[in-house]
C-alpha cells in the first residue's frame, strides 16, 4: 500500500475590484461637485458644449481599450512609483488650484495627469503609453482660458463673416458687414463666439483623431494630413453655418434664427464636417492606394512581435494595490479640504448704487446731452445673465458737453466679482468686434489731481471707414490697473490666493477726430474730464473710479 502525498493547491487568484473602487470613491468625492458646475457653468454653453461629450467618449474608449490590452495579454505590472508620484501630486495641485481660484482648466485638466499617475503607479510607462490616445483625448474636454479664446477667436469670427458675406452677396443677397456684425434685410446678426469656429475647431479635431484612431491608418503622413486639415474642414463648417442662421432669419425671421432652427444649424454644422472628413479620407485612401509607398501594413510588425512575445499571465490582470488605493484616496479627500481653506470669501464691493444714480449728469464744467453718436458697446455678446460674455452686474453710456462746445463719450462697466471665468472685456475686443481697426496703442501713466494714485490707462485710436475715435481707458480690478488679459487674470488669482474676491470696472473716455485734429489734445481733453469726474464722484464712491 503506497501512500499518497496530498499536496495543497494553491486558490486561484481572484480579480479584487475593491482597491479601484477605492479610487473611484475618491475621484467622485474630487470631480462630482466639479463637474456639476462645469455644467452648469462652460458646459452649459454653446461654446463649451462639446466637453462632457469627450469626457464620455474618452472613458469608454479607454474602457474598450482596457478590455483589448487584457485580452492581447499586453497590461504590465512594472510600477513607476516616483513618476507616478509626480504626476498624482501634479494633478491634485492643480485640482486645488483651479477649483479654489476658478481656474477651470486646471480644474478640469487635473483629472488628466491624475490618471496618468494612477497607471504609472501600478503598471508602469509601457501599459500608460498604450493608454496614451485616452489620455490626449481628454485634452479636448479642458475649457480653454479666456484669454487664449480672446485673441484666437477674434480673427475667426472676422474671417466667417468676411466669408458668409461674401458668398451671400455673390448670390444676390442684400447683406453687410460690419467686424463680426451682418446685416441681411432688416435684421442684424452678431457672429459670437460658438460661431467663430474656434471651439467647434477644438471639437472637429476630437472627432477627427478619434475617427483615425478607429481606423487605425498607419501612414504617419495619412494620419497628419486629415488632422491638418480639420482646420479648414472646421472653417468651411462653421461659414455654411452662419449662412444657413442668416438665410432663416432674412426668410423666417430674428425670431426663427434665434430658437430651434439656431440649434439645428449647429447640428448641420458637425454633419457638413464628418461628412468632409469622411470624404478627405476617401480621396487620402485613393491617393494610398494609386501610390503604393503610402501604404501602411494592416498589422504593425512590432505589435505583431510583441503579441507573441508577451504572455497573458497573473501581469495581464488589471489589479491593483489596496495600500496604495487607500493613499490615493486618503491624498483625493485631503485636497478636497484644501480647496475649502484656499477659496476666497472677502468680497470688496466699493459701488453703493445704480450707475444712472451715482453718476452726476453735470459736474465741474461739463453736462449731459443726448449722444448725436453711436456708442461702441462695451460688451459685444447679447443677453442680461452674468457670464463670460456677458460679465457685467451695471453698464453706462452718456455723452458730455463743456462750455466751449467740446464732446466726450463716456461708458462705464462694472463687476461686482472678477473671477476667472468671468472678466471685463477690453475695448480692443468690442471695437475689433464691431468694425473698427485700431492703431497707436500706448499705456501712460495719468496723475488724478482729485487724490489716489496714479492710474494706468491706455490709450489708442479706433478708425471704421470714416469715423475716427480717439480712446482712452482703465481697467481697475481690486487695487491695481492689470495691462491686458493675462495680466487681469494673473491680479484675480493673486487676489484669490489672499482671501480677496476683488470687483472690477472699466472706465472709458472716447472723443470722435476730424482729419487734422491732433491726437494729443483729444486724450488730454479726455484726461481733463475723467479727473473732473474722480474729483465728482470721490465723496460718493471712494475707490471707485480710482483706488482710495
Amino acid at each position: 500500500m503506497t501512500a499518497e502525498t496530498i499536496r495543497p493547491t494553491m486558490p486561484r487568484q481572484r480579480f479584487s475590484g475593491l482597491p479601484w473602487l477605492i479610487v473611484v470613491a475618491g475621484l467622485a468625492a474630487m470631480y462630482i461637485p466639479s463637474f456639476i458646475d462645469l455644467f452648469h457653468g462652460v458646459w452649459g454653453t454653446e461654446r463649451n458644449a462639446h466637453g462632457p461629450i469627450v469626457l464620455a467618449v474618452a472613458c469608454c474608449y479607454m474602457f474598450v481599450r482596457v478590455r483589448q490590452l487584457r485580452e492581447d495579454g499586453l497590461i504590465e505590472r512594472r510600477p513607476a512609483p516616483v513618476l507616478g508620484s509626480l504626476f498624482v501630486l501634479l494633478g491634485l495641485l492643480c485640482f486645488i488650484l483651479g477649483r479654489s481660484q476658478t481656474v477651470l482648466f486646471m480644474e478640469a485638466g487635473s483629472l488628466i495627469p491624475i490618471l496618468v499617475g494612477i497607471v504609472l503607479l501600478q503598471f508602469g510607462l509601457r501599459t500608460c503609453g498604450r493608454l496614451w490616445f485616452a489620455f490626449f483625448f481628454m485634452l479636448f474636454m479642458v475649457p480653454l482660458p479666456a484669454s487664449v479664446v480672446d485673441l484666437l477667436t477674434q480673427p475667426l469670427k472676422i474671417g466667417v463673416s468676411y466669408v458668409s458675406e461674401l458668398i451671400l452677396r455673390e448670390f444676390g443677397y442684400p447683406i453687410a458687414r460690419s467686424g463680426v456684425i451682418l446685416f441681411i434685410g432688416p435684421y442684424q446678426l452678431l457672429v459670437a463666439d460658438a460661431c467663430a469656429g474656434l471651439n467647434s475647431l477644438f471639437t472637429l479635431e476630437a472627432l477627427g483623431l478619434l475617427y483615425m484612431n478607429l481606423v487605425r491608418h498607419q501612414s504617419l503622413l495619412r494620419n497628419f494630413l486629415l488632422a491638418v486639415l480639420i482646420v479648414p474642414i472646421s472653417f468651411t463648417a462653421n461659414t455654411v453655418r452662419v449662412m444657413v442662421l442668416a438665410l432663416i432669419t432674412f426668410y423666417m425671421g430674428d425670431s426663427a434664427g434665434q430658437g430651434f432652427l439656431h440649434g439645428f444649424a449647429g447640428m448641420l454644422l458637425f454633419l457638413v464636417a464628418l461628412g468632409l472628413i469622411i470624404a478627405l479620407d476617401g480621396l487620402l485612401r485613393w491617393v494610398a492606394v494609386s501610390h503604393a509607398k503610402w501604404r501602411g501594413t494592416a498589422v504593425p510588425e512590432a505589435l505583431q512581435r510583441q503579441r507573441q512575445t508577451v504572455k497573458p499571465d497573473d501581469s495581464g490582470k488589471f489589479l491593483m494595490n489596496l495600500r496604495v488605493a487607500a493613499m490615493l484616496a486618503v491624498f483625493m479627500v485631503a485636497s478636497v479640504g484644501a480647496v475649502q481653506l484656499l477659496v476666497p470669501r472677502e468680497v470688496n464691493v466699493v459701488k453703493n448704487g445704480k450707475f444712472d444714480d451715482i453718476v452726476p449728469k453735470r459736474f465741474g464744467d461739463w453736462h449731459e446731452v443726448p449722444s448725436p453718436f453711436l456708442q461702441v458697446n462695451v460688451g459685444i455678446e447679447d443677453g442680461t445673465d452674468r457670464s463670460s460674455d456677458q460679465p457685467y452686474d451695471d453698464v453706462l453710456g452718456r455723452t458730455y458737453i463743456n462750455s466751449q462746445g467740446q464732446m466726450v463719450m463716456l461708458a462705464l462697466a462694472y463687476a461686482s466679482e472678477q473671477t476667472q471665468d468671468v472678466k471685463i472685456h477690453l475695448p480692443e475686443v468690442c471695437y475689433v468686434a464691431q468694425g473698427f481697426s485700431l492703431k497707436d496703442r500706448n499705456r501712460v501713466a495719468l496723475p488724478m489731481a482729485a487724490g489716489g494714485q496714479d492710474v494706468m490707462a491706455s490709450h489708442f485710436v479706433a478708425v471704421h471707414q470714416k469715423r475716427i475715435e480717439a480712446v482712452t481707458y482703465w481697467v481697475r480690478i481690486g487695487d491695481g490697473f492689470p495691462d491686458g488679459g493675462l495680466a487681469a487674470r494673473l491680479k484675480i488669482f493673486k487676489d484669490g490666493m489672499a482671501g480677496r474676491v476683488s470687483d472690477g470696472i472699466l472706465v472709458r473716455a472716447s472723443s470722435l477726430l476730424q482729419e487734422n485734429d491732433r491726437q494729443t489734445d483729444a486724450f488730454a481733453l479726455q484726461h481733463r474730464f475723467l479727473e473732473d469726474l474722480q474729483s465728482a464722484m470721490r465723496a460718493g464712491n471712494p475707490g471707485l473710479l480710482v483706488p482710495a
